[in-house]
């Protein structure tokens, strides 16, 4: 091994070693009996060794409901993101409308603006429909924000795929959706991928509309809730505890999926 490919590993390594660090601090915090956390110590090793932080919330109704509202609000968004974005990308991509192009990067500038901007408008909206303190507002919000990123990550991917399969299909007398069903979406699979991991991350890492659109906790997120705690930490090990429990379902799906994201995102995103 020469010296570059030495120093590239290295530099990994250490990569590897910075993202994993807090992670596992966590988890030895969260092992640690009682308030020991806040202790002067060991912070590598739990002294006390304890599954009781975990055992609490797993057993706590707060816990389920707060584990509830998660899917709920992140299986609408991935599927509602999904559906909308295929139907608009492929309408672009199929029907050949002017300025598609033009439309497409209209859509992609507007997941470019930064949330405090949409903020105002989407907490209006919901304000005068009356859906705020409500799993919906979350439902309603997410998919906004992950429509027009996988709107244009999809139109690309389809755009990369040959023309001729499209002829071929309009040639055998196949209907719009047909074409879609049958041609293009068992092609798109990596793309779909993407743009769904896209919308578990935007409900994962969002914190500003979950907080001050539902401030009822009985229409909360975990990952609200974790922020919450996080202001006044009252048990240090139970809040990581929870921290890791929110986190662990997300990095399965980004480690089961990986090869796929990066496919979808590589080939739908550049050209």
């Amino acid at each position: 091994m020469n010296a570059r490919r030495l120093g590239w590993a290295a530099f990994l390594g250490a990569m590897v070693v910075f993202a994993i660090l807090p992670l596992y601090w966590m988890l030895v915090a969260s092992l640690k009996a009682g308030k020991q956390q806040l202790v002067l110590g060991n912070p590598w090793w739990p002294e006390n060794f304890t599954l009781a932080h975990y055992a609490g919330l797993l057993s706590s109704p707060d816990f389920g409901r707060l584990v509830l509202n998660t899917a709920v609000v992140t299986g609408a968004t991935v599927m509602i993101s999904l559906v909308a974005s295929t139907l608009a990308a492929f309408a672009l991509a199929y029907y050949r409308l002017p300025h598609s192009r033009a439309i497409a990067l209209s859509l992609f500038a507007s997941y470019l603006l930064p949330a405090g901007v949409l903020f105002l408008p989407i907490a209006v909206m919901l304000t005068r429909l009356h859906l705020t303190n409500s799993v919906l507002a979350l439902v309603v919000t997410y998919p906004s924000l992950v429509i027009p990123f996988g709107t244009w990550v999809l139109w690309t991917f389809f755009n990369r795929l040959p023309s001729d399969l499209l002829d071929l299909a309009r040639a055998e007398g196949a209907r719009p959706l047909q074409v879609l069903s049958y041609v293009l979406l068992p092609l798109s699979v990596p793309a779909l991928a993407a743009v769904g991991l896209f919308a578990v991350a935007v409900v994962f890492n969002d914190y500003l509309y979950t907080f001050t659109l539902v401030s009822d906790p009985s229409g909360m997120t975990l990952m609200a809730d974790v922020g919450s705690n996080l202001v006044d930490i009252d048990d240090p090990g139970a809040t990581f505890a929870e921290i890791l429990l929110g986190v662990a379902p997300v990095a399965f799906l980004c480690a089961f999926f990986a090869d796929t994201y990066a496919r979808g995102l590589g080939t739908g995103v550049v050209r």
